[in-house]
């Protein structure tokens, strides 16, 4: 008996010391964590790709206090792909490169236009990427130029255009995976946010600001843009965003705030075969400045702003709808998705159509904004 306990323990002993230790550990002092990357077509050699990389400098993270030295630096590298670029950069960092904690990528446009497909298949398929990682399209630049800026608000400037994007009532970014999703939505076509390089007179030193969205074709290559107003105004419709900002002339400017931004779509077959779509939209405004003559304690003046506010939304909500239908010819709004909700199937039947339907479809916006608050003042200041 004391013979197979003594045995049992010395197997058991051989198995445990099997266990012990991480043969493959890679320890911490070890590591370069990439926050930020940018990639570019090589300008000189079109076959190639150039990525750059914010870099965190380990020492500075550690000492968590204020320097007037940078908390990263930037490196970059050329190769035929991109998993050979980031291998090149390597040669050149002492330290084993991580990426799983990036936080956003930088696509320049040259690239964007000429298709995404191999970046998509790159990120995708290394198991050491973020699929989270938030993509963005720099319009009329290159990646490494947005890399270069230096912005004072954020220790990593490259993480700045998010920030940027959530302060003004925008969405977070658009991830690796939802773009994935998107681009395999009912009859959707995928977009990314777009972030600009601009040069401000009054200071003379370049800044990053958010454009709007990047809109991509089925193949992954940039179709065009939309601008910060109609960026938002489609989120609007597909319930991306939080809050509006909204300017009339009444006569005299009167900017309204819009809290709670909602929309409902509803889409009818009509017996020529084609879709109507009605799209709701609500919202609750409150004054925030008054320029006009208007007082806004006199309901008559009150309603008449209101129906203002509702014709300068549906305004620019028509104007949307013209650039993607005419323009981008790219569905862009959700509708897709919403016949094959609501109707599936004739879903079923027009599926391979839907891009030559969308272009001609009936689109008709209903405006339900109402004034909710007015401030403190009833009539303006200006006025006696």
């Amino acid at each position: 008996m004391k013979r197979k306990a003594k045995k049992t323990f010395i197997i058991m002993l051989i198995f445990v010391s099997l266990l012990c230790g991480c043969w493959d550990r890679k320890e911490l002092n070890d590591q370069l964590f990439d926050l930020a990357g940018g990639i570019d077509l090589d300008r000189e050699k079109r076959e190639c790709y150039l990525i750059s990389a914010q870099m965190l400098i380990p020492a500075k993270a550690a000492e968590g206090q204020e320097s007037s030295k940078s908390d990263y630096f930037l490196e970059t590298s050329r190769g035929k792909n991109v998993y050979d670029a980031i291998q090149e950069m390597q040669k050149y960092l002492s330290r084993s490169m991580t990426r799983a904690h990036r936080g956003n990528l930088f696509i320049g446009e040259a690239l964007a236009r000429d298709g995404i497909s191999e970046i998509l298949d790159s990120y995708t398929r290394d198991p050491k990427s973020r699929i989270r990682t938030d993509l963005w399209i720099v319009k009329d630049g290159t990646a490494l130029e947005i890399m270069k800026i230096k912005y004072p608000l954020e220790k990593m400037p490259a993480m700045a255009p998010i920030k940027i994007h959530q302060a003004a009532g925008g969405e977070v970014g658009t991830s690796l995976v939802e773009y994935l999703i998107a681009s395999r939505g009912e009859g959707s076509y995928p977009t990314l946010p777009v972030v600009k390089m601009v040069i401000k007179p009054e200071l003379g030193i370049p800044t990053m600001t958010f454009y709007g969205r990047a809109v991509f074709s089925h193949g992954h290559k940039l179709l065009g843009y939309l601008d910060y107003d109609e960026s938002h105004n489609r989120g609007w419709i597909v319930g991306l965003i939080d809050s509006s900002v909204l300017t009339v002339e009444a006569p005299g400017p009167v900017t309204g705030f819009i809290s709670n931004p909602k929309s409902k779509m509803q889409t009818t077959l009509l017996k020529s075969g084609s879709v109507k779509t009605e799209i709701t939209i609500k919202g609750q405004i409150t004054v925030k400045e008054n320029d006009s003559p208007l007082d806004l304690t006199d309901e008559s003046n009150l309603m008449q702003l209101q129906r203002l506010f509702n014709q300068e939304i549906n305004k620019e909500m028509m104007q949307l709808i013209h650039k993607v239908q005419k323009t981008l010819k790219a569905d862009v709004l959700g509708i897709g998705e919403t016949v094959y909700r609501q109707h599936p199937h004739y879903w079923k039947r027009n599926r391979d159509k839907w891009d030559s339907n969308f272009v001609d479809s009936e689109i008709i916006i209903h405006p339900k904004l109402e004034i909710k608050r007015i401030g403190l003042q009833g009539s303006p200041v200006h006025v006696k």
